[in-house]
């Protein structure tokens, strides 16, 4: 039966991160494809994905407790729903991915809260959980032979930075898994012929709204406020906005890419280098948003009048 395959699936998809080192964190982050792929774009799509997601949540459930299918119930299951309800509708994929991620952290928020039980206890579980990370990764790279010499100075520093971008950085990591998912649902079913419509036009030529630079703008002077966690929040939204950036420039190199006719295995080996080096990422996201003015595709009509092809507003 399909239910049975797709509730199958989505459940192994979400035990894998908790039992494959590294690999299984990739292959968790799709677990709401088979949900979507098994009921969007037929009758009673929400009827049929939320039988699905009980299924699945039960075979979490009988296979690792109560905790872990919680945490598949809110996360996954929801998200699947959520990305199924806004594909019924037709909407943009700018709006799936931005309100599906809004609901999940919401969500995902409140969950670890109740399991943490205030917002101190949260804090100070988020501290540990990345000291077990930092530990982690230093045994990895003295493994390897490579001594990372940080000092107990450094590395609270480090774990201090890194807590107060925990949310940006949940965020975007939301964001991406709900964007994977639509684009594997929205190759596996043949594009428009399961849902009817564009949900990715012409990726090459994607821009974000024109008025997604005064965010940035109030987000950036943010940081010189002399109150520690206002400054904190607004760099963490600066981020955030950037990484919407960050998509707009890797669309211009997938359009001066096609325009050179350049292999795909040459397009990933620039992409995948390109994400492996922090400076060329920034670098990226600056001409994403310097695109803005300078429109490097020529994407703007001479017209005035004529708005950005991205602003799906």
């Amino acid at each position: 039966m399909a239910i049975a395959r797709a509730s199958f699936a989505s459940a192994l998809m979400f035990l894998a991160g908790a039992t494959v080192p590294l690999l299984g964190g990739v292959i968790m982050i799709f677990a709401p494809a088979p949900l979507l792929t098994y009921a969007t774009g037929f009758p009673h799509a929400l009827s049929r994905i939320s039988i699905a997601i009980a299924v699945a949540t039960s075979l979490v459930a009988l296979s690792a407790g109560f905790a872990p299918a919680l945490g598949y119930l809110v996360i996954f299951g929801l998200g699947a729903v959520s990305m199924c309800f806004m594909l019924q509708r037709r909407l943009a994929f700018e709006l799936i991915v931005f309100g599906v991620t809004m609901l999940l952290v919401a969500a995902g928020v409140v969950l670890a809260l109740l399991w943490a039980g205030s917002f101190d206890a949260l804090a100070h579980l988020i501290r540990r959980e990345l000291a077990g990370a930092m530990a982690w990764a230093e045994g990895f790279y003295k493994d390897l032979g490579v001594e990372t010499a940080l000092t107990p100075e450094s590395r609270a520093y480090i774990l201090e930075t890194a807590k107060w971008l925990a949310p940006a950085l949940s965020v975007m990591l939301v964001a991406l898994m709900v964007l994977l998912n639509l684009a594997v649902f929205w190759r596996l079913t043949g594009k428009e012929q399961r849902v009817g419509y564009a949900l990715f036009g012409d990726l090459a030529r994607w821009s974000a709204p024109e008025w997604l630079v005064w965010p940035l703008l109030v987000s950036g002077f943010g940081w010189f406020i002399p109150i520690q966690w206002i400054a904190n929040v607004a760099l963490d939204c600066f981020l955030c906005i950037m990484a919407v950036y960050l998509g707009q420039g890797f669309a211009i190199m997938a359009f001066y890419f096609r325009h050179l006719r350049m292999p795909a295995l040459a397009r990933g080996l620039i992409y995948f280098v390109t994400m492996a080096q922090p400076l060329l990422v920034g670098l990226t996201a600056i001409v994403g948003l310097f695109d803005l003015w300078f429109d490097f595709r020529r994407l703007k009509g001479p017209d005035a009048a004529t708005r950005n092809v991205g602003n799906f507003l």
